[in-house]
């Protein structure tokens, strides 16, 4: 009985009848931030994370997405000790502990930038959905990185609650008005 209800429910998804469900996983990473050393999800309980991923050389996406966390967590008001911003690095090769740990306190002292190795920063990025890579002449190179690269990364916002469960996305050029009124929003329910 069991294999001709799997049968059946394949053949609806397959025909299109039944829309397909995507689970997320619970976010996990392990990467170092500049105070604090080594870094998991678990180092904010009872917190929501509001995670952008990027690189500190980045000329106009990475800075946008770090005004935004600042602004989103900015405009709760009495609730914004609630979110934690994050901003992840996807440029290990250039991104220090220690560059990225300014570039994040420039845009706003509460906000936290995280490094990790290719590796770290690879599974930080699979568990968020992020996609991240590097280029040279157009074309895909990876690691070892020669001096001279381009990174290309998704420009995503990722909001998690305190069981590190996925609860919104927001995509670039959202703004970080509306991305804090939709926080808002979720803190309420």
């Amino acid at each position: 009985m069991r294999l001709l209800v799997s049968y059946f429910v394949l053949t609806l998804l397959t025909l299109g009848m039944l829309p397909p469900v995507a689970v997320a996983k619970p976010l996990t990473f392990e990467l170092q931030e500049h105070d604090l050393g080594t870094v998991t999800e678990k180092n904010w309980p009872d917190k929501y994370l509001l995670i952008g991923v990027g690189y500190t050389s980045c000329p106009d996406i990475c800075p946008t997405t770090v005004i935004d966390l600042a602004t989103a967590v900015h405009t709760l008001g009495d609730k914004k000790n609630a979110v934690v911003p994050i901003f992840i690095s996807v440029d290990p090769k250039r991104d220090t502990v220690e560059n990225m740990d300014l570039y994040v306190k420039y845009f706003d002292p509460k906000m936290v930038g995280l490094v990790g190795s290719f590796e770290q920063t690879r599974a930080a990025a699979r568990s968020l959905k992020a996609t991240f890579g590097y280029s040279l002449e157009g074309k895909p190179i990876y690691p070892p990185l020669p001096n001279h690269y381009e990174v290309f990364h998704s420009a995503y916002i990722y909001f998690y609650g305190p069981d590190r469960e996925l609860i919104d996305v927001y995509g670039y050029g959202v703004g970080g008005v509306k991305i804090g009124q939709s926080l808002k929003r979720h803190l309420d329910e």
